[in-house]
């Protein structure tokens, strides 16, 4: 149950699975048409929905880590730019603050 409805492929592999067998139902049993259609369209909106969530939350990921490793790099720069000398690096080694 975890990877059909946890997953975009599970997502995208169910509903199209009730689309083909709503299609199915629609096509060969006529009184059952308008419901077929109508789950059909349920799975469908369900689908784009997960979807275009599980994308856009991957895009702020995404964003997130850049913006970390951008942080990460400045702070980086800072400490390798900084000008050492015995006694400034004696004194962050008795600071502890390196």
């Amino acid at each position: 149950m975890e990877f059909i409805f946890g997953t975009v492929w599970g997502w995208i592999g169910t509903a199209s699975l009730v689309v083909i067998g709503c299609a199915v139902v629609a096509y060969f049993i006529p009184q059952f048409r308008i419901y077929a259609l109508a789950v059909a369209g349920v799975f469908i909106s369900a689908a784009t929905i997960y979807t275009k969530g599980t994308r856009d939350r991957a895009r702020l990921e995404a964003r997130r880590k850049e913006e970390a490793v951008r942080k990460a790099r400045a702070d980086y720069a800072k400490i390798d730019n900084r000008p050492d000398s015995n006694e400034s690096v004696s004194k962050r080694m008795r600071d502890g603050s390196f």
